[in-house]
Formats: C-alpha cells, structure tokens, sequence
C-alpha cells in the first residue's frame, strides 16, 4: 500500500464540507540490483532459478540465500560465492548422489581394514593353492573382498569411481564431508549457527575444488591449495576480511578434530588468517569492540523508547549478563535476591550470583503475578526447534535500531560493516566499571571473583584485557567465590547520574505504534452519498 500526504487546503475555515485533498507521497525506490539479487525488507539476497526437470527433487522454484550487507556493490561481490555454492547444489543429480552413496559405503569398508590391521578377523574361509606340488591354505583377507567389489564398482560406474572407492577405502582418500555428521556428533555442544557456518565453508571448498579440479579430499587440501582456495575465493574477490577469517577459522576448526582423531598431519589453514588492509587514521578509532562511554549509557538508557528492551539493557548493565542470558531468565531464577543462569554459552557461564540492589524494583515488577516457570521477559516468542535463532534474537534486532536512531554508533571506517559497539558492550560496561572499582580501591573482590560473577574461566582466564595470574591457586582451588564478595563487585558498578531505573519516560508507555491519518470521503464518493 502506497502512502498519502493529507492536504487540509482550505478544510480549517467555516466550510467544513470542503473536500480535502489526498496527494500520494513518492518514496526513494530502492536501489538497483544486479543478476541474481533481489531486495527482501532492508537485506538483500542471492536468487537463482530451478530448472524445470530438476522442481520435483528440490522441491522449489527458487534457491534463496540473504547476504550480510545492505550495500549493492558489496553485494556484487559477495554473491558470487553464493552462487557457485547453490549451483552445485543444483549439480546434485543422480551421478552426485551414486558418488555419496558410494563414498559412505567405502568409509564401512575403511573401518573393516583398520579392524583386520589391528588383529581382529573380519572375514572367515580360506583358499587353497598349489605350488610345485604342494596344498597352501592361504586365508581371505578383507582386501581380496574389497578387491573383488572394486572390480564390480568399475563395472558398474566407471574405472575413475573403482579407483576413487579404493583410495578411500584403504584410507588413501577421505572426501571432505564425509567425516562432517561425525565432528558434530562429537562436538554436541556446537550451536546450529556455528554447524552451518562449516558447513558452509566446506561448501565454498567443495565448489572451488570443482571449478579448479582439485581432488574434493582432505588430504588434497594441502597447506599450499589452501592458500590458493583462500587468494582465489576471498582475497580477488575483496571479500571483506572478517567474513572470509569467519571462514577459515571454520575450516581450521574441523581440520584440527581430523588431526586428533583421523591421523591428518597437518591443519593447512594455521596462520592463513586475512588482514585487513584499511588505511587508519591515526585520529579515527580502532575496528575494535569496546564498551559504552557514560555518555552513552546515559543517552541510551533516558533514550530508549521500548520498555522491554530498556529493562533487559539495565540487567545487562548490572550484572554483566549476556543478552541470551537475560532472556532466558524465568521467575524461579530471579528468587531470593539472586540471578541464575541455567542456560549458558560456556560451563563457567552456568551460575548463581546476586542481584544488584538497583534492580529489585524492575524484578520485581516483571515477575508480579507470574508463576516460577513462566519468564520474566514472557513477550518473548519461543523460536522453532532447530532453529539458529534464540528467543533473544527480536530484542538484539530492535536494540540495533533504538542504538542508531539515538546516533550510539562507531566505525574506523566506511568499509566497516559492524559498529564497535552493540548490545554486548553493556557487559564489557560492567567489566570496565568493577575493574574501575578495583583500581579506585574498592574492597570486597577480587579480579578472579568478577571472572566468577559474569561466567568467565577464572583459571587461565582474563578480564578486561588483562590476563588472570596463578591459574590453578587462585583460579581453580578456591572454587567460585563467596556469594558476598559477588555482591561487593556488583555493588561496585553504578549507573551514571540520570538512569534512574523505574522513573517515567518515553519508555515506560506502550510500543510506539506508526501514526496513521484517517481519510473522510469527499462529498462526491459514493460512501458519502449513501
């Protein structure tokens, strides 16, 4: 629906039956993209179409993937990835899958080898030959079998495909996803965001591999092809350094489980890391994040219109907590004049500790009438399971929004992507304001209790920055501090003169809701001559 500016003319004089007139607004169209991009909202994505006798396998018209940027032209150079990386997905025929089916069955035959290498007997019965007169027994081994299913593979699919069975079968060859399911068995802990992040690298790889016919296998993939793969796919592409570090950090990752558990020698992505190249002023900032000034804290917390994400802001900004963990807070959790977490991105992120005292008329009026189960925040829609998006994700996006439109923004540069400062800087507030409070001689803490307080690993940890000392006296053999001295470094932090928590403001009415103009119908319409 188009909008409409309402001209009121001459509508405030006597003749209050005049007509008004309704002129439509013309708003910025949006810019132009180039092939195979479309706009979706404020994002842009990658489109690329499905051919027609491919609809029944994949199950859609379109493959559609959103990109990180708003930019057309960083688009331009970001889709191409993309691309390549739906169009092979598109190549998954019938030849594609037969070569999977293929690679599985061959990764049961490598483990019926290294069985019989090790000693055990897989294969039972025996052959008898005769040299110069004499009966030899000699016993089948898994080899001769493997031997005579290769033979029958090359009839069937080829002499390459025989050849590739045998290379991955006898351990010569592993192909790169094949061990994927495995990794992530090992690795259940691993967030759904992070397993498509490497599946998505692996892709890249894949795709690459195909274009440059280079072997899809890990042991293909040496240190000098990954230099090769990443100049390639991310340095000639100027794709933006953090996003390609993103992928090699990926990559690196599930090299070094296949180091531990496969006999892979080497991790060809160590030291392979992009730098970023951005010229930097020397009186700009650094690309670096960081917390909130006061001024800053003070303008977002009197200048936050949503009530809900002004009162997880306050949390976070006294306790230290991470946004999900806020979220995720029920009213049991909030008992007792204390804050638990039970659900955390790390084991020492699991914890008890006490509530600010700032904070007892928020809790309190976000738990009243509610029962123990029920959140404290219990606006908040429960997302679909498996789904890589928490129930904190609405809060982060609206956030971002509040943050900008107050101008609480910093980037080195044009070409940065990310702010240096975001929903997580309230946590690095409240680090940099109990570190604040050790240095003026505040009394009660130490650094390995506020390591405790916001869920860090006290031992071999840091704060801030500065690296805790005698990881195993005071980091491990203390075990978490006393429940008084986390409230002496909660204590410690105090929001700056003018937050006050519960006072009325902008924040404290409904969301604000888009204005809108009711149009009367002129004299002439048809409503108003009914």
């Amino acid at each position: 629906m188009g909008l409409f500016l309402l001209d009121l003319g001459d509508t405030m004089g006597d003749d209050v039956g005049d007509t008004c007139v309704v002129r439509p607004i013309l708003m910025p169209s949006p810019k132009k993209l180039g092939k195979h991009l479309e706009w979706h909202g404020n994002r842009i994505r990658v489109v690329i179409r499905v051919p027609p006798s491919m609809l029944t396998k994949i199950g859609k018209g379109k493959l559609k993937e959103p990109l990180n940027t708003t930019d057309p032209l960083e688009a331009e150079r970001e889709k191409v990835d993309v691309i390549k990386r739906l169009r092979a997905l598109l190549n998954g025929t019938r030849s594609t899958t037969i070569r999977a089916n293929l690679s599985s069955e061959a990764m049961e035959w490598r483990q019926l080898v290294e069985r019989e290498d090790a000693g055990e007997e897989v294969v039972s019965g025996s052959e008898v030959l005769v040299h110069e007169g004499e009966e030899i027994v000699v016993p089948y081994s898994i080899r001769d079998v493997l031997a005579d299913h290769v033979d029958r593979i090359e009839h069937d699919h080829g002499h390459d495909a025989g050849r590739s069975f045998a290379a991955v079968a006898l351990g010569e060859q592993t192909p790169l996803t094949i061990l994927l399911d495995r990794y992530f068995v090992e690795r259940d802990h691993m967030s759904l965001g992070y397993r498509e992040d490497i599946r998505r690298a692996l892709s890249l790889l894949e795709a690459w591999c195909d274009e440059k016919r280079v072997r899809k296998t890990v042991e293909a993939i040496t240190q000098r092809v990954a230099g090769r793969f990443i100049h390639d796919s991310f340095i000639a592409t100027r794709k933006h350094p953090k996003s390609a570090n993103k992928h090699i950090t990926c990559l690196s990752s599930y090299w070094k489980w296949l180091i531990k558990r496969h006999g892979i020698e080497i991790n060809p992505w160590v030291g392979q890391s992009i730098a970023s190249n951005v010229p930097q002023r020397r009186d700009m900032p650094t690309a670096q994040k960081r917390p909130f000034t006061e001024d800053e804290v003070r303008k977002l917390l009197t200048g936050i219109r949503l009530p809900r994400e002004r009162d997880i802001s306050i949390i976070s900004a006294l306790s230290g907590m991470r946004l999900e963990e806020v979220a995720g807070l029920k009213v049991k959790d909030c008992a007792n004049g204390c804050l638990r977490v039970t659900d955390a991105k790390t084991p020492s992120g699991l914890r008890t500790i006490p509530a600010h005292s700032a904070l007892v008329p928020l809790i309190t009026r976000r738990t009243a009438g509610k029962g123990p189960d029920a959140y404290l925040f219990d606006d908040l829609e429960e997302q679909q399971p498996g789904s890589k998006r928490d129930r904190s994700a609405p809060v982060s996006q609206a956030f971002t929004r509040e943050r900008r439109r107050l101008g609480v923004d910093e980037r080195a540069s044009d070409e940065q992507r990310q702010s240096n400062v975001d929903f997580h800087s309230w946590r690095r507030w409240f680090i940099r304001q109990a570190v604040a409070g050790l240095e003026r001689g505040e009394k009660g803490y130490t650094p390995w209790t506020l390591a405790n307080v916001v869920g860090h690993k006290a031992e071999d940890g840091s704060i801030d920055g500065m690296a805790l000392p005698l990881g195993m006296t005071m980091g491990r053999y203390p075990g978490v501090a006393p429940i008084d001295a986390m409230r002496a470094c909660i204590e410690a932090v105090k929001l700056p003169s003018g937050c006050n928590i519960e006072e009325e403001g902008p924040w404290s009415s409904a969301k604000p809701k888009r204005s809108r103009v009711k149009l009367r119908p002129s004299p002439s319409s048809p409503a108003s001559r009914a």
